[in-house]
């Protein structure tokens, strides 16, 4: 279809969409770094779809073995109290709209910035692929703490370094650095949520690391409908039942409202 504006999307094309996500029962909604567009953050994904924040530029052997590193990361937190700010976009809040429809099964995100909890969707029914820069981790116990807590801390010179307060150990943001492997757990929740959704809504992603890229293939093979919304290109375009290449933002909310206007909601 090419980079069209909203307005050069057929009715018809938009009346195809909300029918589809009318008659699905159990949606899976992938997301990837081209849903951010407006919500006025960093990038968190690097741009082979390896999540990293602004605190992780770094390698995890370089996080583990280099106490200069290690700092700087520290330094960085504090940065992160502008999370507090972040709002959800016009996505987010189209799909937080297909959970309040009771429609929706999951949200699997390459995401790590939390703002589909943000927009009104429960923890539970979000997977975080690469993590969240919400938490920060333990690496030798595994306690999770606050990533505002901390950087508030480390803002104010309350602490100097970061350490876990149970074992002493490095704390490290929870989110997936190069040279770590990947959270097996996630991945695994995410192939069986793939494997038995009924359609499947692949947003802002152009699928270019795995096992990430494998979910809509899952989807597919499991019987699932697919739909694509993306500015780029990805592998699996051509496996799609509606595939329109725009800028979500301006696509999405009109689906959705359609499909309440079609439901009488």
């Amino acid at each position: 279809m090419g980079d069209q504006p909203k307005d050069s999307i057929s009715g018809e094309t938009i009346d195809s969409a909300a029918g589809l996500i009318i008659e699905a029962r159990r949606i899976v909604v992938f997301t990837g770094a081209g849903i951010s567009t407006g919500a006025e953050i960093p990038k968190l994904t690097t741009e082979s779809g390896v999540a990293v924040s602004a605190t992780e530029a770094h390698s995890f052997p370089q996080f583990v073995g280099d106490p200069a590193e290690r700092k700087r990361s520290w330094q960085l937190w504090s940065m992160f109290r502008m999370i507090d700010d972040t709002q959800p976009n016009a996505t987010h809040g189209a799909v937080a709209e297909i959970y309040r429809m009771d429609k929706l099964d999951c949200v699997i995100t390459q995401n790590v910035d939390g703002l589909h909890q943000k927009s009104g969707i429960p923890d539970d029914k979000v997977i975080e692929l690469h993590g969240s820069i919400r938490w920060l981790k333990c690496l030798s116990c595994g306690k999770r703490y606050s990533m505002l807590d901390i950087a508030k801390r480390l803002a104010e010179g309350q602490d100097e370094e970061s350490t876990c307060s149970d074992c002493g150990g490095k704390l490290k943001s929870a989110t997936v650095s190069f040279g770590e492997p990947p959270l097996s757990e996630e991945i695994s929740q995410a192939e069986k949520h793939s494997r038995n959704c009924d359609l499947f809504m692949l947003l802002g992603s152009s699928l270019m690391v795995y096992p990430a890229a494998y979910m809509p293939i899952y989807a597919v093979e499991s019987g699932a409908k697919l739909m694509i919304i993306n500015t780029g290109t990805s592998n699996i375009d051509d496996k799609a039942d509606i595939f329109l290449k725009t800028e979500i933002n301006n696509i999405l909310p009109i689906i959705i409202n359609r499909v309440k206007e079609k439901i009488g909601n």
